[in-house]
């Protein structure tokens, strides 16, 4: 028997082509993904992956902790020379089982960190 821990992965780009390369990625891994926002300010848009919706330890959640780790590192790939991304991100965990919520991790933490 597991519990409910929603993880999602929220991605913000002022380059609009990069957020599309981002969502078709997502796709292309088999997450599920609500597409780019419409551009805000300095043409800032966002996508949001969403959570598998799976208990903790079941087969459906590995399968979806998988793709986001597929994906975190393609975003973690898309990095400049020097570091940098066009591509801000952070996945964040939260659920009413354990009542928290929390930064998993995010663009600017080392991948083995």
């Amino acid at each position: 028997m597991g519990y409910m821990r929603h993880n999602a992965i929220i991605v913000t780009s002022w380059k609009e082509e990069a957020i599309k390369e981002a969502v078709a990625m997502a796709e292309k891994i088999g997450l599920r993904v609500i597409s780019q926002s419409e551009e805000a300010v300095n043409g800032y848009r966002s996508l949001l992956v969403c959570p598998d919706g799976s208990k903790e330890g079941w087969d459906q959640s590995d399968r979806g902790d998988g793709r986001r780790e597929g994906f975190k590192k393609w975003l973690n790939d898309q990095r400049y020379e020097d570091g940098s991304s066009a591509l801000e991100w952070a996945e964040i965990a939260y659920g009413s089982d354990d009542a928290t919520a929390e930064i998993v991790t995010h663009a600017w933490m080392t991948p083995n960190s």
